[in-house]
């Protein structure tokens, strides 16, 4: 990509929003009945305020300084002053509990974090080597606020990244239980918002409507990274309730937004309900389908059949982008009907992270798009989705063993199965791997439920697993062996001993891991020679309701 090859450091990157956009709205939030507004000249002000005085600390080129906070202007202002003084970003999930918060920090060697206010004492009681806290909000004699940081004498100094530099380190839950580094480069942010710009082609009218976490890898390239640079303006929401979020978008007028297929089902859900209030109103909403069907999207007349609809939106929507987990083609295709493409795409934090995505000029329903140009995909004799690319990670962080791993003769090894039709359409089939995929696109890894919950001196065997859910996802169900020499009473005593062992050690787990429902097995679970949990056979008795 010839972007790639005359692109400068992030500092160049600030300075030419400044110099294009100005005064203009780069990032905004709801405070009570207004906006907080930060504009393009005062992020890359801001940005060097941080930055100065992260270097007058002693913040050398290459060390990790941590994020934990919800999406706010000010997660940009310390992301961008981070990586404009050479640091390492380390986006953290404000789900995490205490224990993997401070297995991060100590893993990444984390010494300053910025937090909001909710999370300060959290960062100041947990066991990790943290020297200072910054508080995005209001700090007090033991933590500094971020707008204490101030650029006050002399030129700030400049450090010069590579393309090759590492930029974030994202923490991905690790299949024995540890989160994974993943360590994503200039280079693999840059090249997924030249490709993203081209695909969608941002302006300067557009604006984007932010809700899924900046600690997630797609939120934070394509939701920020990319529409700054087009000088986009976003809207941050706190909250996935869809009154608020259609609110805002007719507020702001909202063009692009990135959801998960939940978001999507909850809108559906909406519009049907208005449609359920009357039949004459159910009749006509049919009508308009079958003439949208009829037309082939002919024209604008999609738009003019469900003016209203479009108008709920804010009148300006040009797609939704749809990733983190599988979407129901029936709902893709009644947007689609509606005038409202949702465009799905394929990626792992690995990625950084998008893969394939559908476009507006070739979005074929049920896939996953094609690769962006420059990445190469192939599928393993085993039918494994394989890519190589630049956006193909630095590597697993301090982690050579895994590195080499996942990624075998220039190619990363997804662990999904998959398909390429005759035009090129990637389509996901199944993974290979036990990953367990929430409905709100969380993933979770069985094997880190399970390493907890044996804890349990109660528990012998568990195996931890996926069931769908009404949602269209799954939750996380568990098979339980208890350790009779322990237990003993009734079933139903025996049941609630189990139950409170599950909620007990599941506290160490973020909220979307914990085990939603479970069952009990007095027989051990079946295994292969190796002594492993044949989770197939498990499923297939779960799913068929036979148990030992």
């Amino acid at each position: 990509m010839k972007e790639l090859d005359n692109i400068g450091d992030i500092i160049e990157f600030l300075e030419e929003g400044n110099k294009r956009y100005g005064d203009k709205t780069a990032l905004q939030i709801k405070d009570g009945k207004e906006y907080r507004k930060i504009s393009y000249v005062e992020l890359g002000n801001r940005a060097i305020d941080v930055s100065s005085t992260l270097i007058k600390f002693g913040i050398q080129k290459g060390d990790r300084v941590a994020i934990i906070s919800e999406n706010r202007p000010e997660w940009a202002v310390a992301f961008f002053g981070i990586i404009s003084c050479g640091g390492i970003v380390v986006p953290l999930d404000v789900r995490l509990k205490e224990k993997e918060l401070t297995y991060i920090l100590n893993d990444c060697g984390a010494e300053y974090v910025f937090v909001s206010s909710d999370f300060v004492d959290v960062i100041k009681n947990i066991q990790a080597n943290v020297k200072k806290i910054i508080s995005l909000d209001e700090g007090d004699e033991d933590v500094l606020s971020l707008k204490e940081l101030k650029y006050t004498e002399g030129e700030p100094e400049k450090r010069k990244v590579a393309l090759e530099d590492t930029a974030v380190i994202i923490y991905t839950s690790g299949t024995t239980g540890n989160p994974k580094g993943v360590e994503l480069t200039y280079k693999n942010l840059f090249f997924q918002v030249f490709s993203f710009n081209k695909l969608l082609k941002y302006d300067f009218e557009d604006n984007f409507l932010s809700i899924l976490p900046l600690n997630h890898v797609l939120e934070l390239t394509c939701s920020l990274l990319t529409p700054l640079h087009k000088g986009v303006c976003i809207t941050y929401l706190q909250t996935l309730k869809p009154t608020e979020i259609i609110s805002t978008m007719k507020e702001t007028k909202t063009t692009v937004m990135i959801v998960v297929p939940l978001i999507l089902q909850l809108f559906y859900r909406s519009i049907m309900k208005e449609v359920e209030k009357s039949p004459e109103i159910k009749r006509l909403f049919q009508v308009s389908l079958n003439i949208s069907k009829l037309s082939g999207g002919f024209g604008n007349i999609r738009k003019v059949l469900f003016k209203k609809i479009h108008a709920g939106f804010g009148g300006r929507l040009k797609c939704f982008i749809s990733g983190g987990a599988p979407l129901d083609p029936k709902l893709a295709t009644n947007f689609r009907l509606m005038g409202i493409p949702v465009l799905q795409g394929y990626g792992l934090t690995e990625t950084s992270p998008v893969i394939s995505v559908n476009t507006l000029q070739k979005n074929r329903i049920g896939s996953v798009g094609k690769p962006l140009e420059g990445v190469k995909v192939k599928i393993s004799d085993e039918g494994e989705i394989l890519t190589r690319g630049p956006h193909l990670m630095k590597g697993y962080f301090r982690d050579l063993v895994k590195t080499q791993e996942a990624i075998k003769d220039g190619w990363f090894h997804t662990g999904d199965i998959g398909e390429i039709d005759k035009d090129g359409f990637l389509y996901i089939k199944g993974r290979i791997k036990n990953l367990i995929i929430s409905a709100g696109g969380k993933k979770i890894h069985p094997e880190e439920v399970e390493e907890e919950l044996l804890k349990s001196p109660y528990i012998k065997e568990i195996c931890v697993l996926g069931k769908k859910d009404k949602r269209g996802g799954e939750e996380v169900y568990a098979v339980v062996v208890p350790d009779y020499d322990y237990v003993k009473g009734t079933d139903k005593e025996i049941r609630k001993i189990i139950d409170d062992e599950i909620k007990e050690y599941g506290q160490n787990l973020a909220d979307y891991k914990r085990v939603v429902d479970f069952e009990i097995w007095q027989e051990e679970l079946p295994k292969t020679s190796t002594r492993k949990i044949k989770r197939k056979e498990v499923v297939e008795r779960v799913k068929i309701g036979w148990c030992p």
